[in-house]
């Protein structure tokens, strides 16, 4: 049995709910790119990289493009070794594009036991992402989309972390129908930070590894005993627009070397839960921007008084 049909057994096992709402349908490239890696076996690495941009752009266009300051030679050498590496993963990756249907039912099902209005506008895809996620939004030309990779969900998740992960993922989702994206490095604190938040909420008693705080390395220990550090440090970058303090934060880059990868997230998270002893989820989800700023920047400064002004 597959990690994903063992969450849908836990699911239905769950109490029954009313299903009046239809789930969110989502389009899925994950058997196009199986073709295609078949098709293109034997073709030339420039030649398959040009032919894979061309096609996967028309079915999800600017998703298939160089993000967060990547090159086209470099975009494109990610793109060949995604290819090459394939077969080895094609089986596991497969599994989990059959079975993320059911799941992704259910665990909507399940969101909406928290979230009644639960009902996304924006168009949802599972494909190959290459590397890039396992889910989450991102502002293509313009226009917002729901990603999940079925890719990287192969890799990483498993009976322990898929609810979890399921839970962060719908409630960005959700939460973009009333926390628009902006580029200020508070907005993705925020946005992460209370996914986080709520995932741990709808799962009492989850660890921090389903909670995804320990990729690539565990960031309680390490944050946790600094918190008044990181807290100045995020107030000092409070309204950044850098791609290079976000990838300090929420990427793969490491806080001055100080506090490990990622760890805006736990940041966020801890902000997003001392806010929680005083609203509920729905308040939180629903808080309008400028209410936001003004809570984080007065829980910020409860935790730590940095100096400085919002």
């Amino acid at each position: 049995m597959t990690m994903l049909r063992l969450l849908l057994a836990l699911l239905l096992a769950a109490p029954a709910i009313a299903h009046a709402q239809p789930v969110p349908a989502f389009a899925s490239y994950t058997d196009a790119f199986d073709r295609f890696a078949a098709e293109t076996a034997t073709t030339g690495p420039d030649e398959r990289v040009k032919l894979f941009r061309e096609r996967f752009n028309a079915l999800v266009p600017g998703f298939y493009e160089p993000r967060y300051g990547a090159t086209e030679e470099k975009y494109n050498a990610r793109v060949a070794k995604a290819l090459a590496d394939y077969p080895a993963t094609r089986d596991k990756f497969l599994a989990t594009a059959r079975d993320f249907s059911a799941a992704y039912a259910s665990g909507t099902a399940r969101f909406r036991r928290f979230f009644p209005d639960y009902a996304p506008t924006m168009p949802i895809y599972l494909l190959h992402s290459l590397g890039e996620m396992d889910g989450g939004t991102r502002e293509l030309r313009g226009k917002t989309v729901a990603v999940f990779g079925a890719d990287v969900i192969a890799r990483i998740h498993d009976t322990a972390t898929i609810g979890p992960f399921l839970d962060h993922e719908l409630f960005h989702f959700y939460h973009a129908s009333y926390f628009p994206d902006c580029e200020a490095l508070w907005c993705s604190l925020w946005q992460e930070g209370l996914a986080v938040y709520v995932a741990s909420k709808m799962n009492p008693g989850a660890d921090d590894r389903a909670l995804l705080l320990t990729i690539p390395r565990p960031m309680r220990a390490e944050v946790e005993p600094h918190l008044a550090g990181a807290i100045c440090l995020t107030r000092a970058k409070f309204d950044s627009t850098s791609q290079e303090d976000a990838g300090e934060f929420f990427m793969g880059g490491a806080g001055g070397k100080v506090f490990p990868p990622r760890f805006g997230y736990y940041v966020g998270y801890r902000i997003a839960q001392l806010l929680g002893e005083k609203h509920t989820l729905q308040e939180l989800a629903k808080m309008p921007p400028a209410q936001v700023r003004k809570a984080m920047l007065d829980t910020m400064s409860a935790i730590a008084p940095c100096g400085g002004s919002g």
